[in-house]
């Protein structure tokens, strides 16, 4: 690594170049390490994912190193309150350059009202795992996630069943239900402004939407999923995403 400052022993790296040419080290690697690039597993999973659903592709990126890839099932789409309110079954691929995240796949929903890449409830679905590694590519065999997303979408109904119930649950001050849940959570209370200033943008975007513990959840749930100051691991997210779900329901 010319040119580069690495650590003692170590002479590889994973670097990317950046929009406007600069180079970027994302990750210090030993000379055994295999990086899978996007370009291997992106395209031949749409194309193999495209035989059997109408989808339509969302990229999100995190610090030039962390992707997320959205591939959302447009024909499988589920009403939440508004006429305008669906949500829709998706499979995101995850992969990353800095090795913080083994590449994999899993289900969740996609709300388009606020093009929110949603969770979903721990335990619902199965997520695919795997370790880096360079047998990845055309030939790589799609059909355990295409199983998961078999099943996935056969239980729609009942996963999203708790998000009628949020829907049905009226909210009178909802920046005191904000402040009620980020207290009783794990939620970075550094974000409660965030989560209200989200909730007030859907209130006031035209679309029909009343404050209910729906609209309040996916206000938090947008902040775990797009707050790029949220630095948490995923694990951590997913911990929250939880806490703050079942709170709204019990209480």
């Amino acid at each position: 690594m010319p040119g580069y400052d690495h650590p003692s022993g170590i002479d590889h790296a994973i670097i990317v170049t950046l929009p406007d040419g600069i180079e970027r080290v994302v990750q210090y690697c030993s000379k055994i390490y295999e990086l899978v690039p996007n370009v291997d597993i992106i395209p031949p999973f749409e194309e193999a994912f495209s035989k059997y659903y109408k989808v339509e592709k969302n990229i999100r990126m995190d610090r030039w190193a962390r992707f997320y890839v959205d591939f959302v099932i447009k024909e499988h789409g589920v009403q939440v309150g508004p006429t305008k309110d669906l949500i829709f079954p998706k499979v995101t691929l995850i992969n990353s350059y800095d090795g913080s995240i083994k590449y994999n796949f899993m289900a969740g929903f996609f709300r388009l009202i606020c093009t929110n890449g949603m969770m979903i409830k721990e335990g619902e679905v199965k997520q695919i795992k795997a370790m880096h590694t360079p047998k990845i590519g055309k030939d790589t065999s799609y059909g355990a996630i295409m199983e998961m997303v078999s099943e996935f979408i056969a239980k729609v109904d009942d996963t999203t069943e708790v998000y009628h119930e949020l829907q049905d649950q009226n909210v009178d001050d909802w920046l005191m239900r904000i402040e009620e849940v980020t207290e009783s959570t794990s939620f970075p209370s550094t974000l409660q402004e965030d989560v209200a200033a989200r909730m007030g943008l859907e209130l006031d975007s035209g679309e029909g939407l009343l404050p209910t513990d729906w609209i309040v959840y996916n206000a938090f749930n947008y902040q775990l999923n797009h707050n790029e100051g949220l630095r948490a691991k995923q694990n951590k997210k997913d911990t929250m995403d939880q806490e703050v779900l079942e709170y709204l329901l019990k209480y």
